[in-house]
């Protein structure tokens, strides 16, 4: 059985098991988010509706449904599982049905609000400052922390442009470097590359009936992302001569025969000793993103019962969809819509690891078409 007892802990209105319920996280995106169907044994969808009303903070939970994690007590609190999601509830949408007393609500992490918000920082300017100094400024008042998986190094300057979102801003400097923004199940940012990247235990292999079953599968090998040369152009932010006014950069893909070339004029400054590894990650980008699988599994969690997590690694076996490598799991949705187990299912977007600045992934066997020749080899 693979049920999950999943807890919505909402504001104003303490604890409540939803009768349906949808979570969903991105490696590049800002912002988890979830749907559900709720209802409270004491409260019309009327008196309900009005109970949600504001935006109220949400937590949501859940325990696996063959452990004691669920209503045990510690420290004198009830126990409710692992954390899925901090946010707030959005959107309510109420209807004469028959099951009237259930309303469908959604809403998203706390970063949300970084996603619509549009920029103000004390200062719009940094300069010889790193990522997470710059974002904290950025995020002042939103009730998050930034958290990093890696060393950032210092920009030499960074500006805020009219109009742009936090989140935009955020992620203009992440591209930049060559990093990837997303959430916390605590509401919180975090700065994530798949160079860092945690593997989850055992396999998603085709053919197996044991954990984790998995339930459907397709995948897509597309040779239209990648380009036989890619070329840096762009200028330093200061200095003068050839070597900060026309810097230019080259890769290679060796798989690619035919003449196809990508130029990248990047919309900030940068400097020459940036523009290789610039020009490497674009190649690098395209690779991974040639090879995608969609995959369905039974259950939320891997066999060591840890939730499918978004940017961690996973071996992925299914020879028949030409995919036999370990890949990263870009997108990762928790559904549940019943209480035997069955509908209990989670959907993960699989790519290859390059896609977001990691290695190739091991075991090697999903073709050749994976490969761009000796890593840098032809780089100038």
């Amino acid at each position: 059985m693979a049920f999950e007892i999943v807890t919505l802990r909402i504001a104003g209105l303490g604890d409540m098991r939803p009768v349906t319920i949808a979570v969903a996280g991105a490696v590049d995106e800002a912002a988890s988010s979830f749907e559900a169907k709720v209802k409270h044994p004491e409260m019309s969808q009327a008196e309900l509706l009005e109970a949600l009303a504001g935006s109220p903070k949400i937590q949501i939970y859940s325990a696996f449904s063959d452990n004691k994690q669920a209503g045990a007590v510690k420290n004198g609190q009830v126990q409710l599982g692992e954390l899925l999601l901090t946010g707030h509830v959005e959107k309510r949408s109420p209807s004469l049905r028959s099951a009237e007393a259930e309303l469908p609500i959604a809403g998203r992490s706390k970063t949300g609000d970084l996603v619509d918000s549009s920029a103000e920082a004390k200062t719009g300017e940094w300069k010889n400052k790193k990522a997470d100094e710059a974002f904290k400024d950025l995020t002042e008042g939103y009730d998050v922390k930034i958290e990093v998986d890696f060393e950032h190094k210092p920009k030499t300057v960074f500006r805020v442009r009219p109009g742009e979102t936090v989140h935009q801003a955020a992620d203009r400097w992440a591209r930049s470097e060559g990093f990837t923004i997303t959430d916390t199940p605590e509401g919180n940012v975090k700065t994530t590359s798949a160079k860092n990247a945690k593997r989850h235990a055992g396999a998603i292999r085709e053919g197996i009936t044991t954990w984790p079953k998995l339930l459907d599968a397709s995948a897509v090998h597309d040779d239209s992302k990648k380009f036989g040369q890619v070329k840096i152009k762009a200028q330093a932010p200061d200095g003068y001569g050839p070597d900060a006014l026309e810097i230019e950069a080259e890769a290679k893909d060796e798989t690619i025969k035919r003449k196809r070339l990508r130029v990248v004029t990047p919309p900030e400054l940068i400097r020459k000793e940036d523009s290789r590894e610039r020009a490497k990650w674009h190649r690098d980008r395209a690779a991974g993103e040639g090879t995608t699988c969609e995959v369905t599994v039974l259950g939320w969690r891997d066999e060591k019962q840890r939730f499918w997590t978004k940017g961690w690694l996973v071996m992925c076996e299914i020879p028949s969809l030409g995919v036999v490598q370990e890949m990263l799991i870009k997108k990762a949705s928790f559904e549940q819509s019943d209480s035997d187990g069955e509908g209990t299912v989670a959907k993960l977007s699989l790519v290859d690891p390059r896609t977001f600045g990691g290695k190739k992934g091991k075991g090697g066997k999903s073709g050749k078409h994976m490969d761009t020749g000796k890593a840098g080899g032809d780089d100038t």
